[in-house]
């Protein structure tokens, strides 16, 4: 095996911190979790807000692509990195951000269509900057898809209401019952304000496309939820079967059930293994007595002389080939059609972006998905000073990536306002848009640009430290994931009662304690006089004495002692397998080993 000398700068210390790296707004997971094993939530709970704006949201529903990239799960589970956020803000004494301090007003005026996620974090990070932000929404509440995709059993409205009221004390001013669905008002935008960012969601269900869709009793799945969450839906009939794999999907089965509903079967067309919906939702909803028929697919839905819905024909699959996403085709099996008894069929196998209020006569290209074309790095369309994102330019994706579209816009907005000379390049090509950036899965280091802007973090600063990590908790290599604590399930009876209720304080500290701390890393200098005392004392075989033939020098224009040294063998570490416990260094004779940290300034 040939090894790559390669400098360890900013950028090799950013790349090799997988959970940040893997999140879509670079969240210094290593650091806020520090500060909980430190027994400052505060402190946590600053860093929090320094990068995801809604930690006390996103640490209930993120899908944790962070999790999915951590190093400790090479070993036995992920930290349970989403459940420290929420812990951060459950134990925090001081609850809300840092407002800014007499910020100047920069006299120019901006408007967002849609409070959801990615509108209200593109508001904050404008309003931040100090200008003047309007956000109009169609909805009576704020906060998009939080407040009408999400139940109130996943995520508590207070909390919605808390993120809403942060961002109004900035100056924000939210406008409800407000839609912009037609061409007029539209226009009426683009003349009373110096820029615009659309971030409509993704508002309107995909159809089934079977036989028997438009017989009364079925509904798509944001529909349903959003009547549900809004309490125009207050009962349900007692049978009810759901279509999709989702969260959507899953969040209308658990909802049916607190709605009256008796029997609830998910319909998924493929495995547990594909299937798109949390880990953690789909046990719970399987703990509540909810169905799952994996490997089936709708063929038909049947009804009665009243045209009411009676039964759902379906068809069972096996997997066949990987289409181009990667998972394995569904391919239905021959004679091995059956039907359920139900009262209502629930829709949930999609949703797109409803903009139908664009026209060619703004001058903004749409795609044939009916999704606004814009350019990846600077979130603006054709047309100059508009701008779009989240999900209306992808169709849907969860919080945290939106989230980041929402910043990422802003600072493109601030820069379009502020600067003589915005430059505008590098166009999509024609009618289409980037895809999302896939989650980081183990070594994949997908969607590079988008994860890791220069600007990245502005207003902070990188900084390094010779330091070993300190206070580490006794066995923590060993120490097993801990659980979220949960509502009894004779009491998940109601929409509004939480089932997750997070980490108890014990076991926030625990968790956090089973960090491996990635920002740490082991360096070996030239003091080294390869006496193997590093490789005996390490617990997990992570040092090796490499020969000179073995070694690929990557980049030398740092150090030239790395060409024309006198050396015939060097020492190489296994960052993945590395537990920062600090051994190594202490067994040196010489003193060449040493431990830095890497981490965003704090102040």
């Amino acid at each position: 095996m040939n090894y790559k000398i390669a400098k360890a700068d900013d950028h090799w210390f950013r790349e090799n911190i997988n959970c940040q790296y893997a999140c879509p707004v670079n969240t210094p997971a290593m650091n806020y979790i520090e500060r909980i094993v430190e027994g400052d939530f505060d402190a946590s709970l600053r860093l929090n807000f320094m990068a995801n704006l809604f930690p006390h949201i996103l640490g209930r529903v993120c899908t944790h692509p962070c999790e999915t990239a951590c190093r400790r799960g090479a070993i036995d589970k992920p930290i349970a990195i989403c459940a420290l956020k929420r812990s951060a803000a459950d134990f925090a004494a001081k609850k809300s951000p840092i407002k800014p301090m007499n910020k100047e007003k920069t006299g120019k005026r901006v408007v967002i269509i849609g409070s959801g996620p990615s509108g209200l974090a593109a508001a904050n990070d404008l309003a931040f900057k100090g200008h003047d932000v309007v956000v109009y929404e169609s909805l009576s509440v704020a906060g998009g898809m939080l407040s009408v995709g999400i139940p109130p059993y996943r995520l508590p409205r207070e909390k919605i209401e808390d993120a809403v009221n942060w961002i109004k004390e900035l100056g924000v001013d939210i406008r409800l019952n407000t839609p912009i669905d037609t061409p007029d008002k539209f226009n009426d935008l683009l003349r009373g304000y110096d820029a615009l960012y659309i971030a409509a969601g993704a508002h309107k269900s995909q159809m089934l496309d079977i036989p028997g869709e438009d017989l009364a009793g079925v509904m798509h799945g944001i529909t349903f939820m959003k009547n549900t969450n809004l309490g125009v839906l207050k009962t349900i009939p007692e049978k009810v079967a759901v279509i999709g794999g989702g969260f959507t999907a899953i969040d209308c089965a658990r909802s049916s059930l607190r709605l009256g509903a008796k029997e609830v079967s998910v319909i998924y067309r493929r495995t547990l293994g594909e299937m798109p919906a949390g880990e953690i939702e789909v046990r719970m909803a399987e703990e509540e007595g909810i169905k799952i028929h994996y490997l089936t697919s709708p063929v038909r839905i049947i009804g009665g002389h009243d045209r009411q819905v009676t039964h759902l024909e379906c068809i069972k699959n096996k997997l066949g080939e990987t289409d181009d996403k990667g998972r394995r085709r569904p391919i239905p099996i021959e004679g091995s059609n059956f039907t359920l008894p139900v009262d209502t069929i629930i829709a949930a196998i999609g949703q797109s972006p409803d903009i139908g209020f664009l026209t060619e006569r703004f001058g903004i290209e749409v795609n044939r998905w009916g999704m606004a074309v814009i350019n990846p790095e600077s979130f603006m369309t054709l047309r100059k000073g508009v701008f779009a994102g989240g999900d209306c330019v992808t169709g849907p994706r969860n919080v945290i990536e939106v989230v980041a579209d929402g910043r990422k816009a802003a600072r493109s907005i601030h820069k379009f306002l502020t600067s003589e000379i915005f430059a505008h390049r590098n166009f999509a090509k024609k009618g289409e848009n980037p895809p999302p950036s896939p989650p980081c899965e183990g070594g994949d280091k997908g969607g590079v640009e988008n994860r890791i802007p220069n600007e990245a973090r502005e207003g902070y600063k990188f900084y390094y430290k010779d330091q070993a990590p300190a206070g580490r908790m006794p066995n923590y290599e060993v120490t097993p994931r801990q659980s979220q604590d949960a509502l009894p399930m004779k009491e998940r009876c109601s929409l509004n009662a939480e089932v997750e209720l997070g980490l108890s304080k014990e076991n926030t500290f625990k968790e956090a304690g089973r960090c491996l701390l990635c920002h740490f890393n082991i360096f070996i200098d030239e003091k080294c006089v390869l006496c193997g005392g590093c490789i005996d004392v390490c617990p997990h075989n992570c040092i090796s004495m490499i020969s000179r033939e073995n070694i690929e020098v990557a980049d030398t224009s740092h150090d030239e002692n790395v060409t024309n040294g006198d050396w015939d063998a060097v020492m190489v570490i296994d960052e993945e397998k590395c537990i920062r416990c600090g051994l190594c260094v202490k067994r040196c004779p010489v003193n060449a080993i040493t431990m830095r940290r890497f981490a965003y300034s704090e102040e």
